[in-house]
């Protein structure tokens, strides 16, 4: 099951909105996110950690963007059923943070080389974190998973949103973890062996947003959304991964599942804890928070919640 963690902007609550989470922090932090130390004992505060150590050494180089959501996915097994660090699930389940069309700002990453700015970019880690270290897989198979999963959004029939792969140029992709002074695209799939997650987690997409000089963060187009700067999947090394569609953990099943959360689009379903122990998702689809089996092909909650955001692209 997936818990989605959506720290709040430290300079949103200097506007007078008041946290999710009961505990309040008064601490300085240079980061737009809330400092981990108020969360530490809740679930999630590992990924609120993470997010605030690459926060600090963004600030520090003077960086203009931040990591201001985690979302990750958990197995069926797992215990953490829905929990909430900080959260706003919104009713037509996109999340709060969204790419703006023909952003200058993601102009280094975004858009078709020589053609259109409206096109939403993707890369795939072509280092060791390719790899995964168990089940047998190799770089390729796993990028080849990847660009599937990518395939299977960009073939949503709603949509004109054209989803474009860029090159890693053989170089790391990360900057949660691998402190890479680059961004590849706004999706970037960073590999399989940067961070062994919290039991239970398969994978977890972070979200950056864009701050201005400021520290605060950027809502050019006035939408009530902060401007998306880019986003960045990694998938937990500890699993034996798969790529046939029937035995666990399938890659293509997670990976279609993170692009989503890539495109800017919630968690959707039910979640509940049957008599056995075990945890269930209804109805069931690709953005259910909880893995229980391979599941490729986008089901109609899925396809709804992306068309209600890249329907009308670029003019949303």
């Amino acid at each position: 099951m997936s818990l989605n963690a959506r720290p709040l902007l430290a300079a949103v609550l200097a506007l007078g909105l008041a946290a999710c989470d009961d505990t309040a922090s008064n601490a300085p932090t240079a980061s737009p996110i809330r400092s981990s130390s108020a969360v530490a004992a809740k679930p999630g505060a590992a990924l609120i950690a993470m997010m605030d150590k690459a926060n600090l050494a963004l600030a520090a180089g003077g960086a203009g963007y931040r990591a201001a959501i985690a979302e990750y996915l958990t197995d069926a097994a797992g215990s953490d059923a829905g929990g909430t660090v900080f959260s706003k699930v919104v009713g037509n389940k996109q999340l709060a943070d969204d790419f703006v069309p023909n952003d200058p700002n993601r102009a280094g990453w975004s858009g078709a080389p020589g053609g259109s700015s409206d096109d939403i970019t993707y890369a795939v880690d072509q280092t060791l974190d390719a790899t995964p270290p168990f089940g047998g897989l190799t770089g390729a198979q796993t990028t080849a998973a990847i660009d599937r999963a990518m395939a299977t959004w960009d073939a949503v029939s709603c949509s004109d949103l054209p989803i474009t792969k860029n090159p890693d140029f053989g170089l790391d992709i990360g900057i949660i973890f691998g402190g890479s002074p680059f961004v590849f695209a706004d999706i970037n799939h960073a590999g399989f062996r940067d961070e062994d997650f919290d039991p239970g987690i398969l994978g977890v997409t972070f979200t950056f947003i864009f701050v201005d000089n400021a520290n605060v963060p950027v809502d050019q187009d006035n939408n009530g959304k902060l401007d998306a700067a880019f986003r960045e999947i990694y998938y937990d090394p500890s699993w034996s991964w798969k790529d046939d569609g029937v035995s666990n953990i399938d890659v293509q099943s997670v990976a279609v599942h993170e692009a989503g959360h890539g495109l800017s689009q919630e968690h959707f379903g039910k979640v509940w804890l049957k008599n056995d122990g075990s945890l269930a998702a209804s109805p069931r689809a690709v953005m259910n928070a909880l893995y229980a089996s391979p599941y490729r092909t986008l089901a109609g909650t899925d396809d709804g919640g992306h068309c209600s955001n890249w329907a009308q692209w670029p003019k949303n």
